[in-house]
């Protein structure tokens, strides 16, 4: 009997020992999993989400044709730009031509199910309309932001600049120790310009970078800066210091301007999107509310009218506060 009861407390115990071990074996390959699924996701932005990736890259082909018409507009085309540098952060890669086709068919979508809800094709009009100005809002804004990020680290950009160049350290060695001392998105595109360096592309390849930049004006004066001194290897640190004191009086106008327009910014964004909200919420109410309208050739040029002069004061008001773009 106790030759018995011994044998089933090792029984016990053994498969308790093993189960033990089982579970932590797969707590491990769980862990090491989410290590390894975490790091792709966080290189490849889209990791988890394959067939997104492949849709921002190659966009929806049906759209493709307006999309590359509107982007010859100079305002679309700054919009998608911000859009694609946004995504551009989060490690999705896309272009202009195939951001604007999904956005247009995301659009589409978004008018055709308000259409299906509601049974008004004016509520799924309104409704994307409001998908869309929500959108550029959100770009804008994002941009904006990116910007401020980027102009104000150029001082300090300018500084180290000036000691490396007093120092007398080759281009390579300039752009890594200034983007070890920018800790900001400024640092990263110093990085960006070492690296090409490094894969055996030429200074101009390099340093096109920042001229690539035209969001930020001040640093296609960062890369003359650079050109120059490797060019000639004379010294800049006048010049520099002369450019750092106007870069940083114009960061505090541009940082006033922001404060005294804040509130009429805030103001053309509501008259923007008011119409928009309005529409909708008629059309939801009153579905028929715009068939007066189309019943004959005036209320056609009537609405039409109503409408081209309510875009075209957007335009003007858009323009009137737009100072900081103007400007640059």
């Amino acid at each position: 009997m106790d030759t018995v009861f011994g044998l089933a407390i090792v029984g016990v115990a053994s498969s308790g020992g093993a189960g033990y071990l089982a579970a932590k074996f797969l707590d491990v390959r769980r862990a090491r999993a989410r290590r390894i699924r975490a790091l792709v996701d966080q290189g490849s932005g889209t990791a988890s989400h394959p067939w997104l990736a492949w849709r921002l890259r190659h966009g929806v082909r049906l759209f493709l044709p307006v999309a590359e018409a509107l982007a010859r507009h100079p305002a679309v085309r700054r919009y998608a730009f911000w859009a694609q540098m946004s995504l551009g952060q989060r490690g999705i890669e896309t272009s202009l031509d195939a951001l604007g086709s999904n956005v247009l068919a995301a659009l589409a979508a978004v008018a055709a199910i308000g259409w299906l809800v509601v049974g008004s094709p004016v509520f799924g009009a309104a409704v994307a309309g409001c998908v869309l100005m929500a959108l550029c809002a959100a770009v804008r804004s994002d941009a904006e932001r990116r910007e401020a990020a980027l102009r104000d680290e150029i001082p300090d950009a300018l500084r180290s600049l000036g000691v490396c160049f007093k120092a007398g350290l080759s281009l390579a060695q300039t752009l890594r120790q200034t983007a070890s001392e920018m800790k900001g998105p400024l640092g990263s595109l110093f990085l960006s310009s070492a690296l090409v360096l490094d894969a055996g592309g030429t200074a101009s390849e390099a340093l096109a970078l920042f001229r690539q930049r035209t969001d930020v004006p001040e640093l296609a004066f960062v890369a003359v800066a650079l050109d120059v001194q490797h060019r000639s290897g004379g010294s800049l640190s006048a010049v520099l210091d002369a450019a750092r004191e106007s870069v940083e009086s114009e960061i505090e106008l541009a940082r006033s301007l922001r404060v005294q327009t804040a509130q009429a910014q805030l103001s053309a964004r509501i008259v923007t999107v008011m119409p928009f909200v309005l529409i909708a919420l008629f059309s939801l109410l009153s579905p028929g509310f715009l068939s007066p309208f189309f019943e004959s050739l005036a209320g056609m040029a009537l609405l039409g009218a109503a409408l081209l002069m309510q875009a075209a004061g957007v335009v003007v008001v858009h323009r009137m506060l737009d100072v900081g773009r103007r400007r640059s």
